[in-house]
């Protein structure tokens, strides 16, 4: 069992510590659940398709780089898959909602079902793409850390996320859309969203720095 996993959490939390302990792992399950939002939308940026999640998603990697200094690996794994979890029960609630009789007084609202209610593979795939790779991250991230230890902090993030980025739009992109969308819109899309989530990780890989490792 990993040392990170076998160490458990003070019985008392300082108020502050825990404040910072809740608001990452908010963050990080607010950046999903908006990111699978986004991803709902193709847009046309700088001449490339891109889904509207990937101008969001990669600031969960910085969420998640924040949150496993304050609770540890095995914790960060909990938040990633309740994270999953949630995402799903959210498409479930619309699902069920769009199924559901309108008010014929208001009308039939058709634009909330073809807004909200998108094909079951996007869901899945864009779901399953980011579990596999907050968990690829999460797992980089512990073996970079015990090699350096609380040297070049910054490289843990550029490892980590180096690795899973292409994992996670390669992934995303296969399930969600091969079959559905023209190959060259899906390279297109690829370029794309490896190009933003490397600018995005760049810009804020220094945040890991913001706050203090309660986990050495």
């Amino acid at each position: 069992m990993d040392q990170e996993q076998a160490q458990p959490l003070p019985r008392m939390i300082p108020e502050s510590k825990a404040r910072q302990m809740i608001a990452a792992a908010a963050a990080f399950i607010a950046l999903m659940i908006f990111s699978n939002l986004g991803s709902l939308r193709i847009l046309a940026l700088a001449g490339l398709s891109v889904d509207g999640g990937t101008l969001l998603y990669p600031l969960t990697f910085t969420a998640r780089d924040l949150l496993h200094k304050k609770i540890g690996a095995h914790l960060v794994r909990f938040v990633i898959v309740l994270a999953a979890a949630i995402n799903l029960a959210l498409f479930a609630f619309i699902w069920l909602v769009a199924k559901l009789p309108p008010d014929p007084q208001v009308g039939a609202q058709l634009a909330y079902a073809q807004v909200l209610l998108p094909g079951i593979r996007l869901v899945l795939g864009s779901i399953i793409a980011m579990t596999a790779a907050e968990l690829i991250n999460t797992s980089v991230y512990i073996v970079v850390r015990r090699k350096l230890g609380q040297r070049y902090q910054w490289l843990r993030v550029l490892f980590a996320s180096g690795i899973s980025i292409p994992v996670d739009s390669t992934l995303f992109l296969l399930i969600a859309f091969w079959g559905r969308v023209p190959t060259v819109v899906i390279g297109q899309m690829f370029l794309a969203n490896i190009l933003i989530k490397y600018v995005v990780m760049l810009v804020s890989f220094a945040s890991i720095y913001l706050v203090k490792d309660d986990r050495a």
